[in-house]
């Protein structure tokens, strides 16, 4: 009896784990017949179109105009990681795999809630599946590596432990140093080296009129400054101004000038965000300019140029070239700093300073007399 009572519970027990289990198994079914069925969604159209195979270089003003999207919420970021784990698992061209590596760089430079949505969706196992497939190819396994060893060295993500895991996991299977060693002496042909003068005109295209897409465009911009100018005054010797996170943070400062130039000609009405943008232009120029020295620095072999003592990591150009600063008042009266600047030594870069184009706060008495209309800088687009 005893016997038969216990073969009872067993078999009890074994039909309640295959319920379970098997209810398990529909849902499973049931999501992702549904996310077959169902209907492309506004974010995997928007990444299909920043992922065509046809495209021989990134399209970064759309794949900048993502990034505002979800730090807006006007994008769900989750779908947009599900889109792009779809093209990085299913898709087979090549150059359409790398395009999706280049937009999750994108997306988790600029936007932070983005990595968390890496490690939930389990992208991090796509890639290192990626990176296994002998068919991938080279170029886009050693992007893979890159992203992973980036990520798995950072310390702003160690409260999501699958980064620094995944990145030793893989570092013990791979010698990560050279492969991508390798891939920097023979870069594949496939993927040719982009021209920076096209990546710009396309940037100053995207630009609408409305003001919500110049705003939207700005936060981009700064976050990209601010993760470059982070990296500049780190404490780390000697600086990794060479990693790829530093280079793609350098590109994306260089395209923004022209257009944050053609945001302060078009904007009218709105002084706040002509005056942010001229500030963004005047800061960008700098942070490239500290680039530029330390890289020269660095080919020369010489000690890279110390951070200056405001801890910004910008150089002061005009104190350091002796230079004296325009007064605080124009003559034309108007309250506000004339910010074009035709010195012959400027020609070739756009004429904004955002040192001289602070506002200064007029008094009741002149907000009760007429306020001459704000003329914009003078700026050339040649």
């Amino acid at each position: 009896m005893d016997k038969l009572d216990k073969l009872k519970m067993a078999s009890s027990s074994l039909g309640e784990r295959l319920k379970t289990g098997g209810a398990q198994m529909s849902r499973m079914v049931s999501a992702k017949m549904k996310e077959i069925l169902q209907g492309p969604t506004p974010e995997s159209k928007m990444v299909d179109e920043a992922t065509l195979d046809t495209m021989e270089e990134p399209n970064w003003s759309l794949n900048l105009r993502i990034c505002g999207m979800i730090n807006s919420e006007e994008f769900n970021g989750t779908e947009i990681v599900k889109a792009i784990k779809k093209k990085l698992v299913m898709s087979k061209s090549p150059v359409s795999q790398r395009l999706s590596l280049d937009l999750l760089e994108t997306c988790t430079s600029n936007c932070e809630k983005v990595f968390s949505e890496v490690a939930s969706e389990k992208v991090l196992d796509d890639m290192v599946k990626m990176i296994e497939d002998p068919k991938t190819d080279s170029g886009n396994r050693v992007k893979a590596m890159e992203l992973i060893t980036a990520w798995g060295e950072s310390e702003d993500l160690r409260y999501l432990p699958v980064f620094r895991q995944t990145y030793m996991n893989l570092k013990r299977q791979y010698p990560l140093e050279s492969h991508m060693n390798e891939q920097l002496l023979s870069p594949p042909e496939s993927y040719p080296i982009p021209n920076t003068g096209s990546r710009n005109h396309e940037h100053t295209a995207y630009i609408g009129e409305s003001i919500e897409e110049k705003k939207e465009f700005l936060v981009v911009t700064r976050n990209s400054l601010e993760i470059l100018s982070s990296i500049l005054t780190s404490e780390v010797e000697p600086k990794p101004i060479k990693d790829d996170l530093a280079v793609s943070m350098l590109e994306n400062c260089k395209q923004s000038l022209a257009v944050i130039q053609r945001i302060v000609e078009s904007t009218s009405g709105d002084e706040g965000l002509m005056f942010e943008a001229l500030n963004l232009h005047d800061e960008l120029r700098q942070v490239i300019s500290r680039y530029e020295e330390m890289e020269a620095a660095l080919e020369l072999g010489e000690r890279l140029p110390k951070t200056p003592e405001d801890g910004s990591g910008l150089p002061n150009t005009a104190l350091e070239s002796g230079e004296r600063l325009p007064p605080k008042t124009p003559e034309n009266g108007s309250g506000l700093l004339n910010v074009a600047d035709t010195s012959e030594a400027n020609l070739e870069k756009p004429a904004l300073n955002a040192r001289e184009s602070h506002a200064v706060a007029p008094t009741k008495e002149e907000n009760n007399q007429s306020h001459p209309e704000v003329v914009k800088p003078g700026i050339s687009l040649e």
